[in-house]
């Protein structure tokens, strides 16, 4: 179902890209974070031809999250300032601050942002000692989406930001509840909590420009699942019931698709993209690939696109490091 475009190895030019993931854009055009082989660190983009430099060592001290890159070709990533400290900036007709640690924040991240085609960002931060939040922003003002002074004791993975402005997280409150949450408008809605139906909530939730959330999660009855939830209706979409045996997360895209990150009975980790562990599958740890084995992939709700594409990191057997481009065929 899927062909690959190698879109940057290490060796000559780069020496690392771990541990971020790559992101990709509705065109294809994927965005990357990589150590330079001559020092350094810096945000990359490429379609399967020469990478370019988009922010580098003459701009900042150092990039120290993925980048998120939408179809106006801006990008948005953490990163390390010359003058010292941290911050989450956007880059469209410039490197534009959106928020540093000189300002209103005592660090920012972990992790890396999100955004939408509006250049809206999506970021983790802390505002003061102990005072952990969920922001959004952009140049001209941040907002305060959740923190720790509400219910929330813990935040997890990405805030993912969609179309509209709505930030999807996953938190754990003050009573030990998990949960997933959007907020938006000024007002934060449930989407899912542990409770009756689900024992626990994995940390990547999911969220597309129609408003759809996809997750993964196990079940208090037992097994687990990928589940989607769209305005209040929670609906299963796999299970353990069939051929996979564990389920890490999953990613969906602006066409509904989703891509789950799982292990199949008797398999190896790996993306999939659907219920079928061989008919369905994009890569998996221990799969032959350039001439080397599969050893470690990553990618989360920045890695998937509406046409199908899915940005992966990958480190081989080998020792090599791939940013690729999972391309469906047909």
């Amino acid at each position: 179902m899927f062909s690959w475009t190698v879109i940057a190895t290490t060796g000559e030019r780069f020496s690392d890209f771990a541990p971020y993931v790559a992101s990709v854009n509705d065109a294809g055009t994927v965005a990357f974070q990589a150590a330079l082989r001559g020092g350094g660190t810096g945000v990359f983009t490429g379609s399967g031809g020469e990478v370019a430099e988009a922010a580098g060592p003459a701009l900042l001290a150092a990039v120290t999250s993925h980048p998120d890159l939408n179809d106006a070709e801006a990008m948005s990533f953490y990163g390390d300032l010359p003058r010292g400290g941290q911050g989450v900036f956007l880059l469209r007709d410039g490197l534009q601050t959106i928020a540093d640690t000189g300002d209103q924040f005592a660090s920012i991240g972990p992790l890396g942002p999100t955004m939408n085609e509006a250049g809206m960002v999506a970021f983790r931060g802390d505002r003061s000692a102990g005072v952990s939040g969920i922001f959004a922003g952009d140049a001209d003002g941040v907002a305060t989406v959740a923190d720790t002074e509400g219910p929330w004791i813990e935040f997890h993975g990405l805030p993912v930001i969609n179309g509209g402005g709505t930030v999807v997280f996953r938190a754990d409150r003050k009573d030990g509840v998990q949960g997933i949450y959007a907020g938006g408008g000024g007002s934060i809605r449930t989407v899912a909590e542990t409770g009756e139906l689900f024992e626990t909530l994995a940390l990547f939730p999911s969220v597309n420009d129609r408003g759809t959330v996809a997750f993964a999660a196990t079940l208090r009855a037992g097994g687990a699942g990928v589940f989607t939830a769209d305005e209040g209706r929670i609906a299963r979409i796999m299970d353990t019931d069939d051929a996979f045996e564990g389920f890490r997360g999953a990613l969906i895209n602006n066409a509904g698709a989703v891509v789950h990150t799982a292990t199949p009975r008797s398999g190896s980790l790996g993306l999939f993209a659907g219920p079928d562990p061989e008919a369905d599958r994009i890569l998996a740890i221990g799969d032959p690939l350039l001439g080397s084995t599969v050893a470690e992939l990553a990618s989360n709700p920045v890695s998937v696109n509406a046409t199908g594409h899915v940005a992966i990191r990958v480190r081989l057997t080998d020792g090599r490091q791939v940013i690729l481009r999972a391309d469906p065929v047909g």
